[in-house]
């Protein structure tokens, strides 16, 4: 029994020097490792979250930007388009169709007056507003109220009577009113000239004559300018208002 306990108090006394000699000679190198190791286990867990989070973080600042542009810029859009954050309110998303119609739905009664009082289809007054100021869009429109693109041929004009924009060229001049109700009534007077005199040969609601024409009398130099009104009229049912009722 004496002999087990001398082996054992033998053996404890060597495993202890034996550690102590190898902690003093590996010791540090431990502490590196292990310190080493509790910060790469500690980033890979933060960059875990960091990856996890991201797409939501990423998510919520587009929301609130879009957001945020929306306002700003006073677009419309419904209570519902803002219920999860997988949708994204901006002016990009917001349908070109919107813009258009509310042009024609503030001035088809406008057109439809000019059509009764000088016989000019509607549809082809529409067309043309929405072609030439894209939708209601352009700077010569919200500044200027030229909704037809007429342009002023005057030497003689007084001041505040033209604007120049580049068009076909740099010193296209543009003639300025002071009312929408004006411009229309100038695009009337306009169309009455004997350059145009065979548009009133055609039927009220044959606006595909009417586009044509005009095309062929040189309203504009667009090679597809007949067509486009043509598509404008058929794609947002502006003939509906050529009907005199």
């Amino acid at each position: 029994m004496k002999m087990q306990l001398i082996r054992v108090k033998h053996f404890i006394h060597v495993s202890k020097h034996n550690f102590k000699k190898h902690w003093n000679k590996y010791g540090i190198k431990y502490i590196v490792i292990v310190i080493g190791g509790f910060i790469i286990c500690n980033k890979n867990v933060n960059l875990q979250f960091q990856l996890m989070d991201s797409p939501v973080a990423f998510l919520h600042k587009a929301v609130k930007k879009d957001t945020q542009t929306v306002i700003k810029n006073n677009i419309p859009f419904s209570k519902g388009e803002l219920k999860t954050d997988a949708v994204l309110v901006s002016k990009k998303t917001e349908p070109k169709k919107k813009t258009f119609q509310d042009y024609i739905e503030t001035f088809s009664s406008l057109a439809q007056y000019e059509m009764k009082k000088n016989g000019i289809p509607a549809s082809i007054t529409l067309a043309q507003g929405l072609l030439e100021t894209n939708g209601g869009k352009s700077d010569l429109a919200n500044k200027h109220y030229n909704h037809f693109g007429i342009k002023c041929f005057s030497k003689k004009c007084k001041k505040g009577h033209c604007v120049n924009v580049n068009d076909d060229t740099h010193k296209d001049f543009f003639i300025k009113y002071k009312s929408v109700k004006d411009s229309y009534r100038a695009h009337s007077l306009f169309l009455k000239k004997k350059r145009y005199e065979k548009l009133f040969e055609y039927e009220i609601t044959d606006y595909k004559s009417w586009a044509r024409e005009l095309k062929r009398a040189g309203y504009a130099t667009d090679k597809k300018y007949a067509d486009k009104l043509i598509r404008l009229i058929e794609k947002y049912e502006l003939h509906k208002y050529d009907k005199l009722n």
